[in-house]
């Protein structure tokens, strides 16, 4: 049976529903506009709000730790306060995001295929990572009698499944050719489509949820 998916919110498109990591003041601020559905919604199993509303939090606080934040300290100076070795293998394991991503690709309004910077995408592509494995990680610690069955989907998703689609269904959405050459050359952060398939890559809980052949994520962080 085919299913039908609303979105309300393009929180990451309007600025005035995009939550922000402030490296210098070392603080999250999330608007209250993005609190409602299909990102929050209280009436609605655990599994959903923590696949939606949790992993934009993860991602939010990921930042602190992503090519960029890794700069700032506590106290938002900007210092290289990590060790030479820390650093090494950040740059090391970083650099198997940039190589995932910059094998998708957009099509251009005259037809040829045009690849997403990979390294322009790097911060957003590891809080995405961190934020899926963080709130799936929150979520398993809270399971409660809250994560009731969907009617109708209680044999056919498990809740550990229904976690990702509450994730994925914030992703959908249709743009024109041409503004989406316009976000592949200058936006830091990916095509809509590739953050949901790279960090779903990326997540072990993920991978073994949906009982995928590969086990191991493709690039993994922290």
């Amino acid at each position: 049976m085919p299913v039908s998916v609303n979105c309300p919110i393009r929180y990451h498109a309007d600025p005035a529903f995009r939550p922000d990591y402030n490296p210098p003041g070392n603080e999250i601020v999330f608007p209250a506009g993005i609190l409602q559905p299909p990102l929050f919604d209280t009436s609605v199993p655990l599994y959903l709000t923590y696949g939606a509303f949790g992993s934009i939090a993860g991602h939010e606080l990921s930042h602190a730790f992503d090519s960029s934040g890794r700069h700032f300290d506590a106290n938002g100076n900007y210092t290289d306060w990590w060790t030479a070795d820390t650093v090494a293998a950040f740059e090391s394991r970083a650099r198997c995001f940039v190589e995932q991503y910059s094998h998708f690709s957009i099509a251009a309004p005259d037809g040829t295929r045009v690849p997403v910077n990979g390294r322009l995408t790097l911060g957003e592509n590891i809080a995405d990572a961190g934020g899926a494995a963080a709130a799936y990680a929150a979520w398993v610690r809270s399971r409660s009698a809250a994560d009731f069955d969907l009617p109708g989907l209680e044999k056919r998703f498990a809740h550990e499944q229904l976690f990702f689609v509450g994730y994925s269904t914030f992703w959908c959405g249709k743009i024109s050719p041409q503004v989406a050459l316009n976000r592949v050359l200058s936006d830091p952060h990916a095509p809509d489509f590739a953050r949901a398939l790279g960090t779903m890559a990326n997540s072990k809980a993920f991978l073994g949820a949906f009982k995928c052949p590969v086990k191991e994520p493709t690039c993994e962080l922290w």
